[in-house]
């Protein structure tokens, strides 16, 4: 490798996130990749640089010698361009404290989460600092997070992967629900039997797919959905039935737009994280956000009384 271009800094992004899942179940998963294209990614890696990095099989994943050497040297190469790129801001008077957040969707009116709340704590301390934040899958945040594109992720979901610190901030209860012209939504849920249950048309999350399915008795699902606020939409349009946290549903289901559907049976709770990584530089400004997101909340949200869907 004798030039270094920003297609071998992500390959070897993803050969660390390889090793630190301990190999392509986990690195899927955290990446969001098919293994056909991680195995394409680390094969490109090591024509490269001429060298086997790994090896799995029956015996498991583990490196080669020189995959060690590769990847404690990626880890130094990884370190030091976030240090220069550091380095570069303060020497160019550019915004040298930035902290770049991402959370999953529809989240406003999580109440126990309250992330409002928590920004606003930490902006009254830090008012210097560059806040971004959007939203992405529980995937895709720890696949940013992985390759150093953000600094703390929220969200329900996140597999566990190591050298990550994790911090438990709430519990979320989901419901399943049905729209205002559903044919179940005037229906008793005593009344509902098997043969209504086969007949139903299901939404479930592409990132959550087999979660879903197997929740609702492996049903196959005829639609799919990226993000909460689509699912919202397919529920309300009244053909779907899916599953929803319980705060987004109380908003619609009190405007008199959905209810839940026989929560003793298909009601379920998911754990709320925060993550971040502790050894990048910047760290202390990631954990007193962290921080934030962990002190007793000093506000409450009011649930809207007429919600509008956005355009």
């Amino acid at each position: 490798m004798r030039h270094l271009s920003d297609i071998d800094l992500r390959l070897l992004r993803v050969f660390c996130t390889i090793v630190e899942c301990n190999g392509f179940q986990g690195a899927q998963i955290a990446l969001n990749m098919a293994q056909s294209t991680l195995s394409t990614h680390l094969a490109a890696l090591e024509a490269k640089l001429g060298s086997k990095l790994c090896l799995r099989g029956r015996g498991g994943f583990r490196m080669t010698p020189e995959g060690e050497d590769t990847y404690a040297a990626a880890q130094d190469l990884l370190r030091n361009i976030e240090r220069f790129e550091a380095q570069m801001d303060r020497l160019h008077n550019r915004q040298t404290a930035r902290l770049r957040i991402g959370l999953i969707d529809c989240v406003t009116t999580f109440e126990e989460l309250d992330i409002p709340g928590a920004i606003e704590r930490f902006a009254a301390m830090n008012p210097e600092v560059l806040l971004e934040l959007d939203t992405d899958t529980p995937s895709g945040l720890q696949n940013t997070l992985l390759q150093g594109t953000r600094d703390v992720v929220i969200g329900a979901s996140l597999q566990p992967l190591p050298g990550l610190d994790y911090s438990e901030l709430a519990t979320e209860t989901h419901h399943l629900y049905c729209g205002h012209s559903h044919p179940w939504y005037d229906r008793q849920d005593a009344t509902l039997n098997q043969s209504d249950f086969l007949r139903a048309a299901f939404s479930v999350r592409s990132y959550m797919h087999f979660d879903d399915t197997y929740r609702l008795g492996r049903v196959t699902a005829r639609a799919v959905v990226g993000s909460m606020e689509a699912q919202e939409i397919l529920v309300m349009s009244g053909h779907y039935l899916g599953f929803l946290p319980q705060h987004r549903g109380r908003v619609w289901q009190e405007a008199g737009r959905m209810r839940p559907i026989k929560r003793s049976d298909w009601s379920f709770t998911s754990r709320f994280f925060a993550a971040h990584d502790p050894k990048r530089e910047g760290s202390a400004l990631r954990r007193a956000f962290v921080g934030c997101l962990k002190k007793p909340k000093v506000t409450s949200l009011a649930i809207p009384q007429t919600p509008q869907l956005q355009q």
